[in-house]
């Protein structure tokens, strides 16, 4: 039997800044219904007591786990969802446990943290943000990765993403699925791509678009992060990778030159005629892609995010100012184990795998497993994503790929939709007046955010 290390664990999460948010959104304890699965079929196996995955070179045996439940708290879309479900039905054939599955949506942090708070843990949670996993460590609320698990990430995953996982020399998280932000996604209907050229020509395209066209972007900026990902990936281009870096470790203010002429950028885009679709910034990130990818079609394009592409999606360039043109935003989402359990840390060592990272990216997954065939990629937008964020974060000028900021960040600045950099951003965009404003409040939030959060980071930092 797998034995996961147990840790000494508080009774109650010493509070860090992002827990009182959580409390204020009035939560209750952890429910963990959610999606009930489907039954495991042992007898669909050759060999019951050992099933072992098809895939070249990852063909370890998983324990069976019959008649255990493991639960799983993510963040997911709706379409990384429906994405997700078939790696899950593997796992529930190969071992015979159950996975019961909650999903928090953009509340994620908020859960977590008054999960861990209220004792009422799940064995294992998909987060996006290396900062909260470094509060979670110096919380000891984290069991380390086992050997088994650890020699299959370093087999299959880059050192740039395992850095991300890893405090003070122990690795804590399994990168089971990557993004990237810095792609124009819009339907494929075989015809020419829409132009986006650098950021200039991308706004006179935009104004000289006929009336009757439908909008060219959504956002959905109600769920924080898009309008977040618009700045990131103005700001890179804008002040280059090296500053992208000091800025989200906060080693410059938000109150820097270079902050305003990214937030001049982003008004841009808000102040120009017929460029948004209206209403877009009170739609989440699920509802633009319902309006570019769905029918009737409300608007061309959206920026890329998430973790999984749509099926008919075909992806241009971010037009970006000139000073670091092709630099790339990417992020993902880590499997951490919350609860010392054998099914939590067996789940773990399937997600690093190549037969879990292929049945994801067969439905448009993005996946930082090196090893895993992209052939069964549903579209070259899904194969090019996959391709971009298989290194991790690093390079330098157009070949430059930096994770995203506000996942870095203190979870109390960048992880809520309704306060810290997401709100303030999100509200520039909705009214954008006043950028000096706008940076005091950032600059604010931050150091309150870095005060409270623990001095602990993951080693990517």
């Amino acid at each position: 039997m797998i034995r996961p290390p147990r840790q000494t664990r508080r009774a109650r999460l010493r509070r860090i800044g992002t827990l009182g948010i959580a409390a204020a959104l009035g939560l209750g304890a952890l429910g963990l219904g959610g999606c009930a699965s489907a039954d495991a079929n042992p007898s669909a196996d050759a060999n019951p007591s050992a099933v072992r995955s098809g895939a070249e070179g990852d063909d370890e045996a998983l324990p069976r786990l019959d008649g255990q439940r493991i639960t799983l708290l993510t963040g997911w879309s709706k379409r990384e969802r429906e994405a997700f479900a078939p790696v899950i039905a593997r796992f529930e054939q190969r071992t015979g446990a159950r996975v019961k599955l909650t999903d928090a949506d953009e509340r994620i942090t908020a859960k977590v943290y008054h999960a861990v708070d209220a004792s009422n843990l799940p064995d294992v949670a998909l987060i996006r943000q290396p900062g909260l996993l470094g509060e979670l460590v110096a919380n000891q609320a984290l069991t380390p990765l086992d050997d088994k698990t650890r020699d299959r990430v370093a087999r299959h995953t880059a050192p740039s993403w395992r850095a991300l996982a890893t405090v003070d020399g122990t690795e804590y998280g399994v990168w089971f699925a990557g993004s990237t932000s810095s792609q124009l996604w819009y339907p494929d209907a075989g015809g020419a791509a829409p132009g986006t050229g650098d950021w200039s020509a991308f706004l006179r395209a935009l104004r000289d678009r006929p009336a009757s066209d439908a909008p060219a972007i959504s956002v959905g900026a109600k769920s924080g992060w898009p309008v977040g990902d618009w700045f990131e990936n103005l700001y890179l281009g804008e002040a280059g990778a090296e500053q992208y870096e000091r800025l989200s470790r906060h080693e410059i203010p938000w109150t820097d030159p270079s902050v305003a002429r990214a937030l001049d950028r982003l008004a841009e885009l808000r102040r120009t005629p017929g460029a948004l679709q209206p209403d877009t910034a009170d739609e989440s990130f699920g509802d633009s892609l319902d309006a570019v990818f769905g029918s009737p079609r409300l608007a061309e394009r959206v920026l890329s995010g998430g973790s999984a592409v749509p099926e008919s999606a075909a992806a241009a360039p971010f037009p970006s100012p000139a000073t670091e043109p092709g630099a790339s935003i990417i992020g993902g989402t880590v499997a951490v184990q919350l609860k010392p359990s054998d099914g939590g840390a067996v789940l773990l060592r399937y997600l690093a795998g190549a037969e879990a990272a292929e049945l994801w990216i067969a439905v448009g997954g993005i996946s930082p497993h090196n090893d895993a065939d992209l052939s069964s990629a549903p579209n070259e937008a899904a194969r090019a994503a996959n391709e971009l964020v298989r290194p991790g974060p690093g390079g330098t000028g157009s070949n430059a790929r930096r994770f995203d900021l506000s996942d870095l960040a203190p979870s109390g600045f960048g992880a809520y939709p309704d306060s810290g950099a997401q709100q303030i951003l999100r509200e520039f965009f909705a009214h954008p007046a006043d950028v000096h404003l706008t940076q005091q409040r950032l600059e604010r939030a931050a150091e309150a955010a870095w005060s409270t959060a623990p001095q602990l980071a993951p080693s990517g930092r």
